[in-house]
């Protein structure tokens, strides 16, 4: 009984813990009643890429190839320090001496490298094939061994990062590029075909958008128009994700904005 009672209470306890969704970002007036709520799903474990394959309304997401991610570091030069580091804390903590001398420092540049492809299936529709590659560069210093200390320390900072996805459908090849500099607004480009449509990020604090370049991951999703009415929305999330459709849209179109959606997702997840 004592066994059972534990047992129950753990899951209460992990049921209590697990994340609830947040509320529905803001949408233009009127779009959300013309439009279909689909939600989307983030595996927990990712052992094969199957486990991406899922339905998001009338849509099926398969074939998912994402490769793992790739980092480069390279040196662009190595100084010596003064260390502010050590001191009593270190020693009653780690049991290190003291560095009064200082580190050698190395410093570096980054480059990290990932790419995922999926098909979006319909009944109706010829299948959406998608190709994606993200990019990110950043700079970086960590201290080297000097056999004194054994607290070497490492810090990384991440300054620009590309998505860039090539979308077939039906023989129409279409692109969808977004452009991030630290401590600037991210730019985006998306075309249908030759088409340029508007791309535009909803901001987690809208009272403080002129500061949302200073902040990392300010977006909290992506409105989607043809210039004149919102076709499409995407509310980013950690598991609670939900991506909106204009209902009027033919079939084709619905599944060409979906996968369009799901790719800015795989970029926010990847990052």
């Amino acid at each position: 009984m004592k066994v059972v009672l534990t047992l129950l209470f753990t899951t209460l306890a992990l049921s209590a813990c697990k994340s609830t969704p947040e509320e529905d970002m803001s949408l233009p007036a009127g779009f959300e009643q013309q439009a279909q709520l689909m939600p989307l799903k983030r595996p927990v474990l990712t052992l094969t890429d199957d486990v991406w394959h899922q339905a998001i309304g009338p849509f099926q997401l398969t074939n998912m190839d994402l490769s793992g991610k790739s980092t480069e570091k390279v040196s662009t030069g190595s100084s010596w320090q003064s260390s502010g580091r050590g001191g009593l804390l270190f020693q009653l903590m780690f049991h290190d001496d003291v560095n009064l001398s200082g580190d050698v420092v190395n410093k570096f540049n980054t480059r990290a490298e990932q790419t995922f492809s999926f098909d979006l299936q319909a009944l109706a529709a010829a299948p959406v094939h998608v190709e994606c590659q993200i990019l990110a560069f950043g700079h970086g210093e960590e201290t080297l061994d000097n056999g004194v200390n054994s607290y070497n320390w490492q810090t990384s900072e991440q300054q620009l990062s590309y998505l860039g996805c090539k979308l077939t459908q039906d023989g129409q090849v279409s692109t969808l590029v977004v452009e991030d500099h630290a401590g600037r607004a991210p730019t985006y480009r998306l075309f249908q075909g030759g088409q340029a449509l508007t791309l535009s990020a909803v901001q987690l604090l809208p009272q403080l958008a002129q500061y949302n370049a200073l902040f990392k991951g300010g977006e909290s999703g992506y409105l989607v128009s043809d210039g004149q009415n919102t076709q499409a929305a995407l509310q980013l999330s950690l598991d609670h994700s939900r991506l909106w459709v204009a209902k009027a849209l033919p079939v084709a179109t619905q599944q060409w904005y979906v996968a369009v959606l799901f790719s800015l997702q795989m970029y926010d997840w990847q990052r």
